[in-house]
């Protein structure tokens, strides 16, 4: 059986190093065969491109090799061989970002439905994963400490956000939360 390891916390609290570094760690550890890094993030702009480059270049700079999946919302990983393997997802919060803004185009009942397509899906992959003895690492924002929003859509996304979060931690064996990359072990 496999691992299941949560890893949040606030924008630039150094989760996603964290999380590279704990995936290796792991890794070794437990002699895995692969090594994956399933990244969600879109170059929408300069500082987001910057971010990404960054983040390739700290795993070009690996001892170990890193295969590297990108997605925006469509979940599909066939590349994964998950028996044995590490793979850490970075990050959770874009990719459903990603299928919100991907679903706008339909109607508030379709798009609610789709999106709950959507989280089933990757639930179900999880779950797989871990069947299939991988450990699993899953990367996210702490956006749920900000005030109520006027704006539904960011409601609909807090909402989507913190059912995913709860259960994520339900399933995980570990979660941690980091804040200014110091990290709190809270399972």
């Amino acid at each position: 059986m496999g691992k299941l390891v949560f890893i949040t916390g606030g924008v630039r609290s150094g989760k996603s190093a964290y999380a590279e570094y704990y995936a290796k760690q792991l890794y070794q550890k437990f002699e895995r065969t692969n090594l994956y890094y399933i990244a969600s993030g879109v170059a929408f702009d300069e500082e987001m491109t910057k971010r990404i480059k960054r983040h390739q270049a700290d795993r070009e700079q690996s001892a170990i090799e890193w295969s590297t999946i990108e997605i925006q919302e469509e979940v599909c990983f066939d590349e994964i061989i998950s028996s044995k393997s590490v793979i850490l997802w970075d990050c959770i919060t874009t990719w459903l970002n990603n299928v919100h803004y991907n679903t706008e185009r339909l109607n508030q009942n379709q798009r609610l439905i789709e999106i709950d397509k959507y989280l089933d899906k990757i639930k179900k992959q999880i779950l797989q994963w871990i069947e299939d003895d991988a450990v699993v690492l899953l990367v996210s924002n702490e956006i749920l400490d900000e005030p109520f929003s006027h704006f539904s859509e960011v409601n609909y996304y807090r909402e989507h956000l913190g059912k995913l979060h709860q259960w994520i931690v339900r399933y995980s064996d570990e979660a941690y939360e980091m804040d200014y990359s110091k990290i709190e072990r809270w399972k």
